[in-house]
């Protein structure tokens, strides 16, 4: 019976160290999601000429990928935009 509640008492420590690691790998998770998507909609901004639009979505991309990276997320990888000549 000793053996039995040990085992007991050890397995909620064990189960919310597993649950906190979860929710932090589905926050860094969902933060490269947002950094993704901001990327995607900043470009979609600027070329509909959106300057201040496609600029807070490009601080919000900076931003997710920084809390991303603390979190222990992926690096985001993307294409870069094509520069406009002027």
């Amino acid at each position: 019976m000793a053996r039995s509640t040990a085992s007991q008492s050890a397995s909620p420590e064990s189960s919310d160290v597993v649950a906190a690691r979860r929710a932090s790998e589905d926050a860094a998770g969902m933060a490269s999601y947002i950094a993704d998507m901001s990327s995607e909609l900043s470009h979609l901004a600027a070329g509909a000429e959106l300057q201040m639009v496609a600029y807070f979505l490009n601080l919000a991309r900076v931003e997710a990928e920084i809390r991303a990276r603390e979190l222990g997320g992926y690096a985001v990888e993307r294409e870069k935009p094509p520069q406009s000549g002027a």
